[in-house]
């Protein structure tokens, strides 16, 4: 067979009725539509010869115009010139019989043996024209010569082509297409677009007889019960070694353990409309309300944070009720348990897209298109699908009535870039043709833009609130114990210290705003009778049970749990950086390297192992594990960055003691290692007992021996950070030791309070205020946020006694604050972060190195992201103050000062004449304190204040740029004393970062923190 090209545009013409014409008429017709046909070909073609792309169809009924070395527009032109031609020959014949064609557009391969052409595409072409309604469409529509059918193959291609609007190649944009799947013989569908008006071609179809082909209603019923069993349940893994009645269950109706996920969308402005309207407010949404609103949705989140648990239930409650299954409290269960009102409802069609990837790499299913009839193939191969065309073909039909709400699950994990853009264009194809069915596609972050090109609505899944963790407790208790709907009796007490255990820890408390999370840690305090004391053990039973419900497909893919965790510390400890900045996110190729030494000794084989199997080890535990992510195909994260510095911690203490001395020393007083200095103590205590805690303590006090002030406040900062988390423990250190950390600490704490103060020059202050900060300044823990949250008399708010330093906002950076948008609510904020390319505050890495510092070069965006984000952590709203409580606070019986009405000193507050020259550690001075206690009201920094400034003076042009203007209070380290009085105003745009620019944080005085 001598192929021709492919693929290559390929036109069918078809005579209406030819070979039934007498031969004077035949060779007349033949004439005239060889002359048509050159005529039409020409333009396109150049100085070509036309009988050169012509060639004779076997029947004498029809040519075949194969299109070599020209684009696909050509072969749309000419039908148009064609048509043109046609209209003019039956002017030019009046009184003869007209010539009248079905003309068929595809493309495709096409060989040639002995004379004859043949191939797929010429074989859909012929079955588009024959079929009857074509064939009709051309007998009753008298003044149109034409009928023009295309392949969704070849309208597919036409349609993206970058020479379509090429006004030589053009074909009209007012010509009217339908879209239409033609049956034909031996249970095919072929998609097509015909170029009719609607109306006239719903006539003639409405007038034929039904098709020979034609499928017969097809029973449902063994794939809906198949689909029915594999998603009503949620299966959890490592219930078993603790006692109750429920340590054998691990199967939970999906219903009764679900907890409602929600979004976050804004809403518009009233009096602002149009493409320049912005979002006001975010506000949570149930993610089942979406359903109706957006036909094709994608829904977004990190790992465990519930998406195919959504769509389990979706697809679980959609087909309970197809199967006409009761529904307990009378109502119908789409309506109960996702808000759907009580219309036909939808077949549910679920399917992963990981295993579309494999269909379309698979070498055995040939060459096809693109399209949605991929996800037919999919289907196919689900439990109980039928291989008959006719049961396809049901399918089809139930899709384009839209009847069908198709849940696809995992686009993350397509892995291959290829693959992925091939999924894409099945989406667009889908889309396109099945225009009434709904579509849900999930994913971790990742693929927003090019699903938003395509039309899909993006929805993010928010993490648990506090509400919604108490409510998962409770169902997850009640389900346990098998007691109903809500726990009672011996549930609800397991409920209630269930709740205590995880709302009253801040650290276990980020870790419970993912449902997976939440779930592992119920497991945890299931099998222990309780969540470990000391955090780095409650990570290590979370790591310890991830690594468990994965160990299975883990044998399946010749890899080990043990290897895993070796391997993820390994990769930790090199991502804090020894001598580089710690890196949140690592490129996988050095992950890979990382990992390499260790693949090697757990899995010897001859050859050794090299980097190839270790990138695949990677990307399958950054899809599966739960404890390393892929933020993009080339870059890893650990899924929390606790666990980046738990494993860490936990590399460091599988080494001798001079060796992780020899790392950790570097990095005691290194603010981006804080939290791996302070989980070590305890994985050393798990791993080798008090000595080991007893030789870290030893070490720190030979390291920092000196006598002055600034060593004691060193001293007393880092091993209050090594004691603090052995309280759980029980672990005591040798009286020596005790009595050394007691006395520096009372030395270096003093400084804070007035009598220590009046003792102490404020520059000898300054150094050993800015030594605790470095060691660790237990004052701003974050277990002492009720406590630096003081009441102001007169108003309903509490106000920040302290100022917001770089440590409380290092944490804010460090779990996403300039990656999610939910935190930039205020007007522009997010375009700002985005325009402004905004990832830290102004001069960051030089602020890390004073972690009690206020944090500057901050914009009041960056101020009220970090007031929301905060509010998202410990479900209590934070804000910016207002100006008028700002002053009740600092001047609450009409004072000059916060302190009095005594002219400022270098002993009362940080103002130019201090000569300090750059933000101080917060409560520095204590006699400058307000009456109520709060500190650097005057001085330090300036505050920004949520109020709009409203006096004029700024110009336009400055507001454009840099943002509205907004009132800033209190004076700063660069000022003079007059701008330190408490009633003195100043504006700032909302877009400045300075030096001199800080915040302090609100919350409601009604509220317990």
């Amino acid at each position: 067979m001598e192929p021709i090209q492919d693929p290559i545009p390929i036109v069918l013409i078809d005579m209406a009725g030819f070979s039934q014409q007498n031969r004077d008429t035949k060779i007349d017709h033949l004439k005239r539509l060889q002359q048509g046909i050159r005529e039409s070909i020409q333009p396109m073609i150049g100085f070509a010869d036309p009988d050169q792309v012509i060639r004779r169809h076997g029947t004498g009924d029809g040519y075949y115009l194969f299109l070599k070395g020209y684009p696909i527009p050509v072969a749309m032109r000419f039908a148009w010139n064609l048509e043109q031609f046609l209209h003019e020959d039956k002017i030019r014949h009046p009184g003869e019989e007209p010539l009248r064609l079905r003309v068929g557009l595809t493309l495709g391969d096409v060989g040639l043996v002995g004379d004859q052409y043949l191939g797929d595409a010429l074989t859909r072409a012929q079955r588009l024209i024959d079929h009857d309604w074509i064939k009709e469409l051309l007998k009753e529509n008298r003044d149109d010569p034409l009928v023009l059918v295309a392949s969704a193959f070849f309208w597919n291609q036409w349609n993206h082509h970058p020479q379509k609007s090429n006004a030589n190649l053009a074909f009209p944009e007012d010509r009217p297409w339908i879209e239409e799947t033609l049956l034909v013989k031996h249970g095919d569908a072929i998609a097509c677009r015909i170029q009719i008006e609607s109306k006239t071609f719903s006539r003639i179809k409405g007038e034929l007889p039904p098709s020979l082909f034609e499928p017969q209603p097809q029973d449902l019923t063994p794939w809906l019960q198949s689909l029915r069993d594999r998603t009503q349940y949620i299966k959890i893994s490592g219930i078993g070694s603790g006692g109750g009645r429920g340590k054998l269950a691990n199967l939970y109706p999906i219903e009764k353990l679900f907890t409602t996920l929600k979004t976050r969308e804004g809403q518009r402005l009233e009096n602002i409309s149009g493409p320049d309207a912005m979002p006001d407010r975010m506000s949570e949404v149930n993610l089942a309300d979406l359903l109706p609103r957006y036909p094709h949705l994608f829904i977004e989140g990190e790992p465990g944070a519930g998406k195919t648990t959504f769509l389990h239930l979706a697809a679980a409650t959609l087909a309970k009720d197809l199967l006409n299954e009761p529904c307990p409290d009378g109502a119908t269960w789409r309506n109960r348990y996702l808000g759907m009102d009580d219309q036909e409802p939808f077949i549910p069609l679920f399917l992963k897209l990981s295993e579309l990837a494999t269909l379309l790499t698979d070498q055995k299913i040939g060459a096809k298109a693109d399209d949605r009839y991929r996800l037919l193939d999919l289907l196919q191969t689900t439990p109980d699908a039928s291989m008959d065309q006719a049961w396809r073909d049901h399918w089809e039909q139930q899709l384009k009535a839209g009847r069908v709400i198709l849940l696809l699950d995992g686009l993350d994990e397509v892995a291959d870039d290829a693959v992925r853009e091939r999924v894409f264009s099945i989406f667009q194809n889908a889309k396109n043709q099945w225009t009434k069915s709904r579509i849900i596609v999930t994913s971790r972050p990742f693929g927003a833009e090019r699903l938003e090109e395509i039309g899909f609505h993006r929805a993010v899944i928010a993490p648990f609130d506090a509400n919604a963790t108490q409510i998962f407790i409770a169902r997850w208790s009640a389900a346990i114990y098998a007691t109903g709907e809500q726990p009672e009796g011996e549930a609800h007490q397991h409920a209630q210290k269930l709740e205590a255990a995880i709302l009253s820890s801040h650290a276990i408390r980020l870790l419970a705003a993912n449902p997976v999370m939440l779930t592992c840690l119920c497991v945890v305090h299931w099998n222990e009778g309780g969540l470990p004391e000391g955090r780095a053990r409650v990570y290590k039973a979370v790591i310890r049970w991830l690594l468990h419900a994965r160990e299975a497909l883990r044998k399946e893919h010749g890899y080990t749990s043990r290897y895993a965790l070796e391997a993820f510390a390994a990769i930790a400890l090199t991502m804090m950086g020894k001598e580089v900045v710690k890196k949140a996110i690592f490129d996988l190729e050095e992950a890979a390297q990382v990992a390499l030494p260790l693949y090697q000794r757990h899995f010897p084989t001859s050859p050794p192992p090299g980097l190839p199997q270790v990138r695949d080890w990677v990307r399958f535990e950054s899809l599966y594990s739960g404890i390393l992510g892929e933020p993009s195909r080339t870059r890893i994260r650990f899924w929390h960055l606790t666990f980046q510095e738990y494993l860490a911690a936990q590399e460091l203490a599988w080494r001798s003691e001079d060796d992780w001395w020899q790392v950790i020393e570097k990095q005691l007083i290194n603010a981006q290692w804080r939290e791996t200095v302070n989980l070590l103590p305890g994985v050393l205590f798990d791993e080798g007992g008090k000595r080991r805690v007893d030789e870290f303590l030893s070490r720190v006090l030979i390291k920092y021996a000196g006598t002055t002030l600034v060593d004691a406040a060193r001293q007393a900062g880092i091993l209050g950070r090594i004691l603090e988390p052995m309280k759980a423990y029980q672990y005591q250190p040798d009286p020596g030791s005790h009595r050394q950390y007691m006395n520096v600490l009372h030395r270096a704490t003093a400084i804070f309070t007035v009598e220590g103060a009046e003792k102490v020059p404020v520059s000898e202050r300054l150094l050993a205020a800015g030594a605790l900060g470095q060691g660790g300044d237990a004052r701003l823990a974050e277990d002492q946020c009720r406590k630096n949250m003081i009441p102001v008399p007169g108003t309903d708010i509490c106000l920040g006694k302290y100022l917001v330093t770089v440590m409380e906002y290092q944490r804010f950076i460090e779990d996403g604050g300039y990656a999610t948008p939910d935190f930039w609510q205020e007007e522009q904020g997010w375009i700002f972060r985005q325009e402004k390319g905004w990832s830290e505050p102004d001069e960051w890495p030089g602020q890390l190195n004073h972690p009690n510092r206020p944090v500057v070069g901050v914009s009041w965006y960056e101020a009220w992201a970090y007031c929301h984000w905060l509010h998202n952590k410990r479900g209590i709203p934070f804000y910016l103050p207002e100006e008028k409580d700002w002053e009740r606070a600092a001047s609450p019986d009409g004072r000059t000062y916060p302190w009095g009405n005594e002219k400022p000193t270098p002993e009362l507050a940080n103002f130019d004449q201090s000569k300090i020259g750059a933000p101080s550690p917060v409560g520095l001075y204590p006699t400058g304190n307000s009456l109520y206690g709060h500190c650097d009201l005057a001085g330090n920094v300036w505050e920004w204040s949520a109020c709009p400034w409203e006096e004029g003076g700024v110009k336009d042009e400055h507001i454009k740029k840099f943002g509205p203007p907004k009132v800033v209070r209190g004076g700063s380290w660069d000022d003079p004393d007059f701008y330190l009085r408490a009633d003195h105003r100043l504006v700032s745009v909302a877009g400045n970062r300075e030096g001199v620019l800080g915040f302090r944080l609100a919350a409601p005085a009604s509220l317990g923190l």
